[in-house]
């Protein structure tokens, strides 16, 4: 799998995320740099999902 690949399929991954789970995700890091990374990526798709529901008008 190139690399191109395995980031899409990350992107895919990441996008099923559960919310309630991203605190233990964060907790359960191997490095301060992980856990900002698990941080980094739930923030990203926590606000592609609230602009979707904005631009939907559901607020």
């Amino acid at each position: 799998m190139s690399k191109s690949e395995a980031l899409h399929e990350l992107y895919n991954v990441c996008q099923e995320l559960n919310f309630d789970d991203s605190p233990q995700l964060a907790m359960e890091a191997e490095s301060e740099a992980e856990a900002a990374f698990f941080r980094v990526v739930t923030d990203f798709i926590l606000q592609q999902k609230q602009e979707k529901v904005i631009a939907e008008k559901r607020f």
